[in-house]
């Protein structure tokens, strides 16, 4: 209601840019991460996010607005999801909340620890 209110005081003098939605949802069954952008409202971005994950254990880990969101796994699987007003910030705050990570034993590659991945990003088209 709110918003609402606010889009009725500001349309007599400047029309009120749009808001652009996202919610990034993952499953822990199988580590499948998929997102919504550019949905009108939160619901519809949730809705279509869990609806594209269709693995019946989809959970939501992020939501976002007018910005970027972005997904980073460890080389350890463990995954890690910001937003930020652009991708390569989101990106960044992503991969840097993980650090680096070590692969769980047994790893046919180099156990070395290394730095994690983005997995997904995604921006509502009027980000900046």
């Amino acid at each position: 209601m709110t918003s609402t209110a606010a889009l009725m005081v500001g349309a007599g003098s400047a029309a009120a840019a749009p808001s652009y939605y996202g919610t990034v949802a993952m499953s822990p069954g199988t580590g499948k991460v998929v997102g919504s952008t550019d949905q009108p409202s939160w619901v519809v971005a949730d809705a279509r996010a869990i609806k594209d994950c269709a693995v019946y254990d989809c959970r939501i880990i992020l939501r976002y607005a007018n910005g970027c969101a972005a997904v980073a796994r460890g080389a350890d699987g463990q995954l890690n999801a910001d937003s930020a007003a652009t991708r390569a910030e989101a990106e960044r705050l992503a991969v840097e909340k993980l650090g680096e990570s070590a692969p769980p034993f047994p790893d046919l590659g180099s156990a070395s620890p290394r730095a994690a991945q983005v997995v997904l990003s995604l921006c509502t088209k009027n980000a900046s």
